[in-house]
């Protein structure tokens, strides 16, 4: 009898009640590739244009198949008329597509403010590349990380991105922590309009020939003429304002605000 009771309390609890009923990583991570497969059906490629503390950048991206899905890669980014490496973003996480699912457990439900999220820890990022860049050119080797997705459109909500940093011969841990919010519907696309990624750990990685650099930048920026002086304090104030902090306390995090102010969708790539 007691086994009967017990039996038809599960079966009770688990009738018409989603967040009871036990969720699988491959199961999270299949439905977030099938949503992102069907919002993108339309596009080909899309351009981002992002202010990254005063300056822009331009990402292209453009649709390939990869292992039989359609996802986004981005081709280059342009600062000042520069190409570079991109920096992690939401695309990244697409493109990993069923290695995710293979590389992670479901550790459940949370609450990123006003959305409920699924979590999953991603217990190996070696050799995958995802989260690598999470500032754009850096050095930053993830070993471990999680992915929290919306419960409702799948698309991400932050990055958890855990691993080291080579310094003269020594490992630095690093944590890096993506926030992406302000999610916007453009022709198809859930475009994250604002992303802030903080990193810890980055000030024990200054070598001391950059603290020198940093040192001598200030001194010439003192003997500019007071305008054009005070025209580059105010463009850089947030990165001097940072990296002088990072420079005295090691445990000081670094705060990178990236803003879209403009996609354009199908226009096809960088003239």
């Amino acid at each position: 009898m007691v086994r009967c009771i017990g039996s038809m309390v599960v079966a009770l609890t688990t009738i018409g009640n989603g967040d009871v009923v036990a969720q699988s990583a491959s199961d999270l991570v299949h439905s977030m590739l099938e949503a992102h497969e069907a919002r993108i059906e339309g596009v080909e490629n899309y351009t981002l244009v992002q202010a990254v503390m005063g300056f822009e950048t331009e990402t292209y991206f453009e649709k390939r198949t990869l292992d039989g899905r359609s996802v986004f890669q981005a081709s280059f980014a342009g600062a000042d008329g520069q190409r570079s490496s991109p920096a992690t973003g939401v695309e990244d996480v697409y493109a990993l597509g069923e290695d995710l699912a293979k590389r992670s457990e479901y550790r459940g439900r949370e609450s990123i403010g006003e959305y409920e999220v699924h979590v999953l820890d991603i217990i190996d990022l070696r050799g995958t590349g995802f989260g690598s860049n999470v500032a754009q050119d850096s050095e930053f080797e993830p070993v471990r990380g999680s992915v929290f997705l919306d419960a409702e459109s799948y698309v991400p909500r932050r990055f958890v991105f855990e691993g080291e940093m080579t310094r003269s011969g020594s490992a630095i841990p690093l944590t890096a922590t993506m926030e992406m919010g302000e999610y916007r519907e453009v022709q198809g696309l859930l475009i994250p309009f604002r992303t802030v990624t903080t990193i810890e750990g980055l000030a024990a990685a200054i070598d001391p020939e950059v603290k020198a650099q940093f040192e001598q930048m200030q001194r010439e920026l003192e003997e500019l003429p007071a305008q054009q002086r005070a025209m580059i304090i105010e463009l850089m104030a947030e990165q001097m304002e940072q990296f002088e902090a990072m420079m005295v306390d090691d445990s000081a995090p670094m705060v990178v605000e990236v803003l879209v102010t403009d996609i354009r969708v199908n226009q096809g790539g960088w003239n």
